[in-house]
């Protein structure tokens, strides 16, 4: 929404250089001289001194570093707000995402919002969300998704269940107990970063002989990979059952499941809420 040349006059503030600021912007030095001597016509103020080292910031040039940030800064939280009212939703699809529930819900979404634009964007890294991601659909976890940034509906109960090897002499059974897992090694995502229930794992800490287990911190096909090379079982979520394979999935005969729904980013854009209140009055 502002102008570029914002952007470009702060990498040549910093940089102190054209050409540095140039390389740090991806785009050539004669481009970036061409925008900041537009920038001071506009402005018709002189915001470098150029010299054969480099620029110079004028007391000018210090005092428009404030003012950048700020129409930069007005102009994000503005954008931000006015999200609110848009009519298209981005889908966050990766490694955790299932798509499970989006995909039963957007048929009969778009019959309602026959204006509304979805899109799906994928991702890898689940620290840095690209800032068009309206949702993710996900089991609820305390990381890596920041609380600041979304904010977590639940929709339905998973309900947790045990992955193993078709090959494996528990595989044959349709129900497993708690003494089954005895003295297995069991893959399991860390208390810390799942918010697991307590009462679960005092109740695997104490089956005799001990299970084993192990933590992992991110459910990824990796940890499928390296639990099909140590011949280990996996503790998941039902919602992941397809994301084992070749693993089977057994049921577990307790009732500790985890929140299944999606991560929002806040504000929660009025669309995006809509398709929220469609999820909760389906199940």
């Amino acid at each position: 929404m502002y102008n570029s040349e914002l952007d470009t006059f702060l990498a040549v503030a910093e940089a102190g250089s054209f050409s540095k600021a140039a390389k740090k912007l991806y785009i050539s030095t004669p481009a970036v001289v061409q925008q900041m001597n537009l920038l001071e016509k506009r402005l018709n103020v002189q915001l470098f001194v150029r010299n054969t080292h480099g620029v110079t910031l004028t007391p000018a040039g210090i005092e428009f570093i404030q003012w950048s940030r700020q129409i930069i800064f007005d102009c994000q939280q503005a954008e931000k707000e006015l999200g609110k009212y848009q009519q298209k939703i981005v889908f966050a699809s990766g490694y955790l995402n299932g798509q499970t529930l989006s995909s039963r819900l957007i048929p009969q979404f778009q019959k309602n919002h026959p204006k509304a634009q979805i899109s799906f964007r994928e991702i890898n890294d689940y620290q840095q969300i690209p800032a068009e991601v309206d949702i993710l659909e996900m089991t609820y976890a305390k990381e890596p998704l920041s609380e600041h940034e979304f904010s977590f509906i639940s929709i339905v109960p998973s309900p947790l269940r045990v992955a193993l090897p078709a090959s494996h002499p528990l595989a044959k059974k349709k129900q497993l107990s708690l003494q089954d897992l005895a003295a297995q090694d069991l893959e399991i995502v860390a208390p810390s970063i799942a918010g697991s229930e307590d009462a679960m794992l005092s109740k695997l800490l104490n089956v005799r002989p001990a299970v084993k287990l192990h933590y992992y911190s991110v459910f990824n096909k990796a940890v499928v990979n390296q639990a099909q090379l140590t011949k280990h079982l996996l503790l998941i979520p039902e919602a992941y059952s397809e994301l084992c394979h070749p693993y089977i999935v057994k049921p577990v005969s307790w009732s500790f499941a985890t929140s299944y729904g999606f991560y929002c980013r806040k504000p929660v854009p009025k669309l995006v809420q809509e398709f929220i209140d469609l999820a909760q009055k389906s199940w």
